[in-house]
C-alpha cells in the first residue's frame, strides 16, 4: 500500500465491515461484556483472522504494513464479504484481486435477456461470457453468421469462429479482425488463464492455427473492441455494421448487439433473410 489515501480507505473499510457483522455470525462461540458499538471488536477479528490484535489495530489505524494474500483472504472471510467486496478490500491493499467467477453458462442467462434477444430481432444479437462463448443468439445473429446454428456447441466460440476457415471469409480485414480479437481476449482473462477451461480454449487453437500461435506469442493486449465491423457477407454483400457491448447485471456475461451503419435499409435486408429461413 503506497498511497496514504489508499491505506485510510481500507482502514475505514475494514471498520465499516466490521461493524457489520456480529459475532455470531463471524463465529465467536462466547461473546462477552457489553458492547458499546455493534459488530466485531477488534481482538475478536484478529483472532478468526490469525493475526496478533496489536497488528490488526495498527490496520484499522492505516499504518504502513504489509498485508499478505492470505491475510486478506481470511478477512473476507471472517467478514463474510461478497465478491465485488472481496476484489475491493484486494485493490485497497495494492494487491491484485482474486480469480473471478467461472465462465457463465446459458443457464445463469436469465429469462428477460434472452426475450431481449429476440425482441432485437431482425438485427443480430448474441450474449457471450468471459471466454468469448455464445451462449445464447436470435436469429439475426444466423443471419449475420451463416452456418452458427449448425455449429456443435463447443464450437460456438468468437475465438474459435475468427479463426475457423468456414467464416475467416466472413471478415475483408481478416488480419486486424484476428489480431485484434487475440488481443481482446488476452488483456479481458488475463487473471483467469490458469483456469483448466481458458488453458483449453488457448490449447485447441493452439493446435488448430498457426496464426493464432503467432499472434498470441506476441502477448498482445488492448482493453476495448472497436465500435464498427466490416462483413463479406454472401448473400448481403459487404456491409458495415456497428455494435454495443454490455455488461449483464446478475451473470458474468456480456450482450452484444449490432446495427447498420449508412445503410438505411440494411434492417429490411435482414428481415428478409430472418423471415426466408436463410440461416444455414
Amino acid at each position: 500500500m503506497e498511497s496514504t489515501e489508499q491505506r485510510r480507505e481500507l482502514a475505514a473499510f475494514l471498520r465499516s465491515r466490521r461493524a457489520r457483522i456480529s459475532p455470531e455470525a463471524a463465529g465467536v462461540l462466547y461473546a462477552t461484556g457489553r458492547r458499546r458499538t455493534p459488530g466485531l471488536r477488534r481482538e475478536e477479528l484478529a483472532a478468526l483472522t490469525g493475526v496478533s490484535a496489536s497488528w490488526y489495530t495498527w490496520l484499522e489505524q492505516g499504518r504502513r504494513i504489509k498485508v499478505s494474500r492470505q491475510v486478506l483472504s481470511n478477512l473476507a472471510q471472517v467478514l463474510k464479504l461478497d465478491g465485488v467486496e472481496a476484489q475491493h478490500l484486494f485493490r485497497l491493499a495494492g494487491e491484485v484481486p482474486p480469480s473471478g467467477p467461472q465462465p457463465a453458462g446459458r443457464e445463469q442467462i436469465a429469462a428477460q435477456y434472452l426475450s431481449f434477444l429476440d425482441q432485437l430481432d431482425p438485427l443480430p444479437a448474441c450474449i457471450t461470457n468471459y471466454r468469448f462463448d455464445v451462449l445464447a443468439w436470435n436469429q439475426g445473429y444466423c443471419a449475420l453468421l451463416p452456418g452458427f446454428a449448425e455449429l456443435a456447441p463447443g464450437r460456438r466460440n468468437n475465438l474459435l469462429l475468427t479463426f475457423d476457415p468456414d467464416f475467416r471469409d466472413l471478415y475483408p480485414d481478416w488480419p486486424q479482425v484476428a489480431e485484434h480479437v487475440v488481443a481482446l481476449f488476452r488483456g479481458q482473462s488475463a487473471d483467469q488463464l490458469a483456469r483448466p477451461e481458458y488453458a483449453e480454449l488457448v490449447g485447441q487453437l493452439a493446435a488448430e492455427s498457426a496464426k493464432f500461435r503467432e499472434l498470441w506469442e506476441r502477448m498482445d493486449l488492448v482493453a476495448h473492441a472497436p465500435a464498427r465491423q466490416l462483413f463479406r457477407h454472401p448473400v448481403l454483400g459487404q456491409i458495415e455494421l456497428g455494435y454495443v457491448k454490455l455488461r449483464l447485471a446478475d451473470a458474468a456475461a456480456t450482450l452484444i448487439a449490432y446495427q447498420p451503419m449508412g445503410d438505411d435499409g440494411l434492417t429490411d435486408r435482414f428481415g428478409a433473410l430472418v423471415a426466408a429461413g436463410q440461416l444455414a
